[in-house]
C-alpha cells in the first residue's frame, strides 16, 4: 500500500475515533420539559410501538423505561392500570405513551395518566358500545414488553 492510502487510512481511523469519544461524552439525558413535550406527542402504533417510542422519545430514555405492572381496574368504558416505576423513570411525573387492545380488535392510547403515591396509573378510554360489554382480557404494549392479561369478572387484575 503507498504511503498515500496509510495517511488516508490513518487519518479515517482517526476521525472515527474522535468522533465516538465526542458522542460519548455528549449529554444523553433529555431535559425534563423536552421529556414532557415528547411523551404527550408521541404517537405510537400497535406494529411498530418499541420503534415508534424511540423515535419519537428518544432512545435512551426508552431504554431506561423499567416497570412493574401492579393492577387493572375497569369501571364502564374506563380502564385503568397502575405501575410501579424503577429509576429514574420513578422520579420523573411524565409517563411513556402506553397502547391497550380489546377483544374487538380496538386499540387505543392512554387518555390521560393520574399519578397516585408516586405511582403513575394510566387511564385508557375503550370505544364506544363497550360500556358494560364483558371484557375477559385485554392485551397492553408497553416499553420492552407485550402482555395480555385475563380479566376477573368485574373488569379487574393484580399483580401475585
Amino acid at each position: 500500500m503507498s504511503r498515500t492510502a496509510w495517511t488516508i487510512l490513518f487519518l479515517t481511523v482517526g476521525g472515527c475515533a474522535l468522533v465516538m469519544a465526542v458522542m460519548r461524552r455528549a449529554p444523553t439525558t433529555v431535559p425534563p420539559d423536552e421529556l414532557a413535550r415528547r411523551c404527550a406527542a408521541s404517537r405510537p402504533t400497535w406494529q411498530d410501538y418499541e420503534e415508534n417510542i424511540k423515535a419519537q422519545i428518544g432512545a435512551t430514555p426508552a431504554a431506561e423505561w423499567a416497570g412493574t405492572l401492579h393492577n387493572v381496574s375497569r369501571q364502564g368504558r374506563f380502564v385503568r392500570i397502575t405501575w410501579r416505576l424503577a429509576p429514574p423513570w420513578n422520579e420523573r411525573r411524565v409517563a411513556i405513551p402506553m397502547l391497550l387492545k380489546e377483544p374487538r380488535g380496538a386499540i387505543v392510547l392512554n387518555r390521560e395518566v393520574e399519578w397516585r403515591g408516586g405511582s403513575p396509573v394510566y387511564v385508557f378510554q375503550l370505544p364506544e358500545g363497550m360500556d358494560d360489554a364483558p371484557l375477559p382480557w385485554i392485551e397492553i404494549k408497553y416499553p420492552h414488553g407485550e402482555q395480555r392479561l385475563v380479566l376477573y369478572d368485574d373488569g379487574s387484575w393484580a399483580a401475585s
